[in-house]
């Protein structure tokens, strides 16, 4: 399946397109840049801050999220992630393992650009978990 991603680098550059291949138990993928006809471009996990699956690339820069948590998840944990970079996202995290480079977190406002993040831990300042 193809995935329309945005790849933010701990180095802050930005890189749009496309990957078949993410794997989160894999240390690379390669992704297609937006623009076509480009050549696919490797991409080290431990090099990235996340990878944000998008609706389109464009976005809004002028929407700004909610910031409150919906009533129950079931099987997710409701949390505030904040990078070292100063952005913060509220959103849900599956309960899985803590284990592995990162984690998906879903937005809390479904109205988002971004459908999920996959969230390197290693680019993360802190995360608080809210009852």
């Amino acid at each position: 399946m193809e995935n329309k991603v945005v790849v933010h680098l701990k180095d802050g550059r930005i890189h749009k397109g496309v990957t078949q291949d993410f794997d989160p138990s894999q240390a690379e993928f390669y992704l297609l840049p937006a623009e076509g006809g480009g050549i696919p471009m490797k991409i080290v996990l431990e090099d990235m801050k996340a990878m944000f699956y998008v609706r389109d690339y464009m976005g809004n820069r002028h929407f700004t999220a909610s910031r409150r948590h919906p009533g129950e998840v079931e099987s997710s944990r409701k949390v505030i992630i904040r990078f070292h970079d100063g952005e913060e996202l509220w959103g849900t995290k599956e309960n899985v393992s803590d284990e592995g480079p990162g984690f998906f977190f879903y937005p809390t406002d479904r109205e988002d650009n971004n459908i999920r993040i996959f969230v390197i831990r290693s680019s993360l300042s802190g995360m608080e978990i809210v009852d």
